[in-house]
Parts: C-alpha cells; structure tokens; sequence
C-alpha cells in the first residue's frame, strides 16, 4: 500500500476521530455540569451551616445535584464556546500557512543572509538540499530559540505553504548528518501529502484542548489570584487532554515509521537519523517541548517519546531506532555528548571549488548550498536571491523573452510597476540564465519563491499580478511560463488562490473530461506528429487511472488539448482528493513512458501539473529534480 492509500484509509477513518471529538464534548459537558453543581452545592451548604439553618434533606441545598434543564443549557452553551468555537478559530488560523504554526510555537524565521551564524546557515543549507533531493518546493525555515530540546516539526496547508520548525537544542546538540537525517523526516511529511490532514487534527485537538489551555494559562499567570479557577478548568479540560492523546495516536504512528523510511530515501544514510533519535534517548530527561501549545503539537514533533516508554502520539524511541539499525541494544550512552561542531569555512572556497564541495563528506565544511547548486553564475547576482524585492527580479528575468521587442515592452512594464534597477536587475537574470539548463532555472524559480514569499501580501499580490502581464506579452504561454506561474501562484497563495475552509473533495469520476484532457495534453506532447503513437500512449495512461473511468470517453483531438484546456482541467482537478490526485500522476507518468523515450517538454509539464495539484513527483528518478 502507498502512501496516499494510507492516507486515503485515515481520511475514510474520519467517523472515528469524529466519534472521539464528540464523545470529548459530551464528557466535557458533563464535567462541567458536575463541577460547577458541585461547586454550587458547596457555596449553598456553606451559606446556610454559617445562616445557622437546621439541616433537612428536603432543603434547596440538597437538590443541587438533581437534574436541571437550565443548568445542562449553561454548561452546554460554555462548553461549545471553548470546544466548538475554538475548533473553528484555529480551522481558520491555519488557512494562514505553517508560518503561523511555527510562530505560534515561537519561532523565528531565517531567511538567507551573510550575517547568520554558522548553525543557522548550515540548517538552510540542509534545508536546501533535500529540498531538491525531494523535487519538493523550499519551505519557510523558523527556528525555536527557547527550546532547548532536541526536536522539530513541519506544519502547513499544502507543499507550497509549508514551514518547517527546529529548536535550538537541535541546531546545538546534533551532527550535520543527524540534523540531516532530522530535516528528511519532516520532508517526508511535506511530500507524503498529510499537510491537510494534520491541518484538520490541529484544529480538532486546538478545541477539545481549549478549556485545559485556558486552565494553564490561568495558573501560570503570577499576576492574578485565580489560582484555584484555574485548577477546577484544568481538571475540567483533563477530558480534553485524554481524547486528544487517543485522536493523535490514531494518526500518528505509522505516519512516523513511514516518514523515516522516507528520510532514509532523501539522504541515503540511515545513520544520520538513527543518530538524531539516540542523542534524544540518551537526554530524554530535558528532551520535553515547553512551549505553551505543546500538547496540540504533539503529533507534528519529531519526537516526543523516551527509551523506555509508549507515548501515546509516537511510536517507541526504541522500536523507530531499531528499524533503522536492527542490531541497536538500547544503550544511549555513547550519544550523552553533543558531537564535535562543525568547522565552518569561508564560502569563497565553496566558490572556487564547487565539484569538491558537493561530494566532500558531511562532517566537512558548509557551503552555501546556492554556491554549490549554480556555480556558474555571478556571486553578487545569486546574492540577489536572499532579498524579497530583488527575489522578484529573478522571478521577472525567467519570464523575460528572447525577442528584443516583447522584452523592451516588458522591462518597460517592470519598471512603471517598480523601479529602473528593478527592470535591469530582471534583465541581469535573463542575461545569465540564457543557454542554462531547464534544472538551473528551476532552481532559481524555487529561491526565488522563498524570497518573494518574505513580502507583505500587497506586495505578493503585484508581484503574482506582474508576473501574469510579463507572460502574456507574447500572446503565448510556454511549459516553463506555465510551470512558473503555477509555482507563484501556490508558494503565494495568500494572494492568489482562496482555499475554501471545509472544501468537499470531487470524485473521480465527475472530473472524467478533464483528465482526459490532461493525459491528452501529455500524450500529444510526446508524438507531436504522430496521432496514432499519441493515442496508444493515452490508453495506456488511461489503464492506469481507473477511478476516473475515462476510457468511457474517446481520446479529445489534438485542438482541444491545448495548454490553455489543459490549465482549466487542471484547475477543476485540484479539488480531487490526494490519493486522486496521485493516480493521475502515476498515469500520465504511463503516458511519458509509453514511447520509452522522455523529452525535456514532458517532464516539465510533468513537474507543473504535480505542483498546481500540490503533490509530489512520482517515485521515479527519472522525475525528480536534480
């Protein structure tokens, strides 16, 4: 079974997880309605024992735990208030991206530049690196400066909103390999397509744990004397805390072992993450998140457990060690030290030698992964990259055309909506990414985006708008145009697309015409003259994309298989679910192959359906990025 299957198989699962929140609220009534009758019945006994009042069962004060229809409305009504409402506060929060996931945990973005230290630039440069590794968009980067424990999460809506989290302990305590090793895991988690779901499993835990985050917040508040308030709404939130641990677990363990088998793909050295969890084992005593939404971010850690015990949200330390070395004892001794820091060399010599870099061992100097990634071109342009407005620049320089007059017409336009050195800087791109290879500019597109995305949304919003005039300026859209602008309209979403809150996935077969479209899209893309050889190859994706019954359907003509149709059938595909979405991938990953030869053209466009589908390439080496 894929991943997405068991993806699929959790969200058919939902009605349990529905059971739990439900079963959660009931209780949680009910423990309201029997503390505060409670706490009624206490204050009504001591008011008439201090009146003098001789005691009698038939007194008021004896009826106080006796069902009141009144009292059950009250408790029920501050019950949803906490439960409900909050479910659909942080539904709507997290519409915001994994940025706000991170900052509410208190992290601190980095973004690049010359004056980080060491640490911090070398958790980008890793970042970096299994971005490509992965074919999977470069996320935001925050780092928890009061955690000291060795941990990290990636939250998000979607690939292109993501944002991945590590605590300082992380950035102090683990090797380059073991922070490799950590990096991949929550890669896997970006890739493997659960960004939804735990957006989902947030906003259920952030409203069944509402009423004890209140409690704590109480109590931990030196300035007021409600301290006893804040116990009787910890103890009434203990429900909460109970279902919560049960809900996570459900989700939660093979969603691990799946991502560090996943991690072990990107970097090819189980060691390094084996490391990472055995220097958490060896400190499992300090290895405890502090930040106040720590329980409603359980699930999303990297780790949470110790050697010896099961937490109910992850796995066994033990047993995820052990499937990456089956021959591990349980002795965590040897990793109670953190490990030697790494030696940081200057990045002119990562310049200077760029080949002997990338295959230097990992425990040997950083290098600044853009170095290393486009060698060939101009160190004070590739600088560029680490500013948002000059970011955009790039973005404009790939849209730039090769005819003299459309990019005079063009560089005119940058500079009415910006600036003159803004209009050079894009034509400065254009200049030094001509005759490079398709893999160069992605890159530059995927820098780029990180950049651009550290602008306000007003600024995003006429950058994604400018963007869109510079490709139409030819009257015609290329794969690359097409590719570009999907990647800044999702990496921009805020700007750009409006995600609906409690969006209905569409079943395959109602979106039948359009993915006929797409595989014909694809198909004619590879036999541009044969129609024959194109419609062999389309059955042959259509075999592998049952659920969307398109072979009821004869193949679409060539004229209707235009990129124009086949942006709007993909539009309409986005609601598919991921499991959907990746049957369709895998088909026309069927339909390139069909020839058994792969031009440039269909990997790219190959590349632009995965990213405006929010998905991940196919398993296949042959598609990812390089």
């Amino acid at each position: 079974m894929t991943f997405f299957a068991r993806q699929e198989a959790a969200r058919r699962r939902t009605y349990v997880l529905l059971l739990y929140y439900a079963v959660a609220v009931v209780l949680t009534v009910c423990a309201f309605y029997i503390i505060l009758r409670g706490l009624a019945a206490l204050l009504m006994n001591l008011l008439l024992l201090m009146s003098g009042e001789r005691y009698s069962p038939d007194c008021a004060y004896m009826r106080v735990f006796v069902w009141n229809p009144v009292w059950v409305l009250m408790t029920s009504g501050v019950s949803a208030v906490f439960i409900v409402g909050g479910t659909i506060y942080r539904r709507i929060s997290l519409t915001k991206g994994g940025a706000a996931v991170a900052l509410s945990a208190g992290g601190r973005e980095i973004t690049p530049d010359r004056s980080l230290e060491f640490p911090e630039r070398r958790l980008l440069n890793i970042v970096e690196e299994v971005a490509l590794a992965s074919g999977v968009p470069v996320p935001r980067v925050f780092v928890l400066d009061k955690e000291r424990s060795i941990n990290a999460f990636a939250a998000g809506f979607s690939l292109h909103d993501a944002a991945i989290a590590v605590t300082c302990g992380a950035l102090e305590r683990l090797s380059r390999d073991e922070l490799h090793g950590v990096i991949a895991h929550e890669f896997s988690h970006i890739k493997n397509g659960d960004m939804r779901l735990n957006s989902w499993l947030l906003s259920l835990l952030f409203g069944i744990l509402s009423t004890s985050i209140l409690g704590n917040f109480i109590m931990e508040d030196d300035s007021n004397d409600m301290v006893i308030l804040g116990m009787v709404i910890c103890l009434i939130g203990g429900v909460g805390v109970v279902f919560a641990q049960k809900i996570q677990a459900l989700v939660s363990h093979q969603r691990e072992f799946l991502a560090d088998a996943s991690a072990v793909q990107f970097t090819r050295n189980p060691a390094g993450l084996a490391g990472a969890l055995k220097r958490i084992g060896a400190s499992s005593h300090d290895n405890k998140m502090r930040c106040a939404n720590r329980s409603e971010l359980s699930h999303l850690l990297f780790s949470v457990g110790t050697p010896d015990e099961i937490f109910d949200s992850h796995p066994p330390l033990l047993e995820r060690i052990q499937r990456l070395e089956p021959g591990f004892t349980g002795d965590f001794t040897p990793w109670s030290e953190s490990p030697q820091e790494d030696a940081p060399v200057p990045a002119t010599d990562a310049t200077a030698n760029p080949t002997s870099a990338s295959t230097a061992p990992s425990e040997a100097a950083e290098i600044p992964t853009v170095a290393v990634v486009l060698p060939t071109l101009d160190p004070d342009l590739r600088e560029t990259l680490v500013h948002p407005d000059n970011a955009a620049a790039a973005l404009y320089g790939l849209l730039l055309s090769e005819n003299e007059d459309v990019r005079q017409r063009q560089c005119s336009r940058i500079a009415v909506a910006g600036t003159t050195a803004l209009a050079t800087t894009a034509e400065r791109w254009h200049d030094a990414l001509r005759g490079m290879d398709r893999t160069v500019r992605r890159q530059v597109l995927d820098l780029a985006t990180v950049g651009v995305r550290q602008r306000p949304p007003a600024g995003r919003e006429s950058c994604l708008a400018l963007a869109r005039e510079l490709a139409d300026a030819d009257h015609e859209r290329s794969l690359f145009e097409v590719l570009l602008l999907g990647r800044m309209q999702r990496a921009l979403w805020s700007a750009g697309v409006k995600r609906a809150l409690f969006d209905k996935p569409l079943p395959p077969a109602r979106v039948r015409a359009e993915a006929a479209t797409v595989l014909g899209v694809m198909a004619y893309l590879g036999q541009p003259q044969d129609d024959a050889a194109a419609e062999a190859a389309w059955r042959e994706g259509v075999s592998h994309a049952s659920s969307f019954r398109v072979d009821r359907l004869p193949m679409p003509a060539r004229r209707d298989c235009t990129l124009t149709h086949w942006e709007a059938a993909v539009q309409r595909l986005d609601g598919l679910t991921p499991l959907s979405k990746g049957e369709l991938l895998n088909a026309c990953a069927f339909v390139m192959r069909a020839d058994g030869t792969l031009t440039e053209d269909e990997t790219e466009l190959l590349r632009a359906l995965a990213d405006l589908l929010d998905m991940p390439l196919p398993d296949d080496s042959r598609f990812q990025a390089v």
